[in-house]
């Protein structure tokens, strides 16, 4: 099974702490990343060792509407408020991590790196498809996390 690495970065006109607090809570991710339908955690701010649960969907065929829905079960792993946050997740056909890394740049550089391996039958749609799509997915979500950030 082959691992994919995206890495995408977006300045945003707001401090890091502001930045922090929003991307961290889970349960705002639907109003910025495309992927996330809705999550649910046990605790607010989420620290080290706290988990939470993540409904996800994607079209990997975009002319085709047919959507592929996956319940996500997360780990937080590191935290170092408000520089970086890592978070794990897994489900039966994919693992994932997520990595926030935030600078103090005129506001703040805010770099994202996920790394996803797909299991199961899904891996032969993985490079064609899959693939594709999430880099798509990653792009526009920075995009979206900068706009709601900034309009506030």
């Amino acid at each position: 099974m082959q691992a994919h690495r995206l890495e995408n970065e977006v300045h945003i006109q707001r401090p890091p702490e502001t930045v922090f607090r929003y991307v961290t809570q889970p349960w705002l991710w639907h109003e910025w990343h495309p992927a996330s339908e809705s999550a649910v955690g046990s605790a607010n701010p989420l620290k080290v060792g706290d988990h939470f649960d993540e409904s996800v969907s994607m079209q990997p065929f975009g002319w085709f509407p047919i959507r592929i829905r996956r319940h996500l079960r997360w780990t937080v792993v590191e935290s170092q408020e408000p520089h970086l946050w890592e978070v794990h997740g897994t489900s039966p056909t994919i693992d994932v991590r997520a990595r926030y890394e935030l600078d103090p740049v005129d506001g703040t550089r805010f770099r994202r790196t996920f790394h996803y391996q797909v299991k199961g039958p899904l891996r032969v749609i993985d490079r064609g498809f899959v693939l594709p799509r999430m880099q798509q997915q990653s792009v526009l979500a920075l995009q979206n996390l900068q706009r709601a950030l900034e309009a506030q």
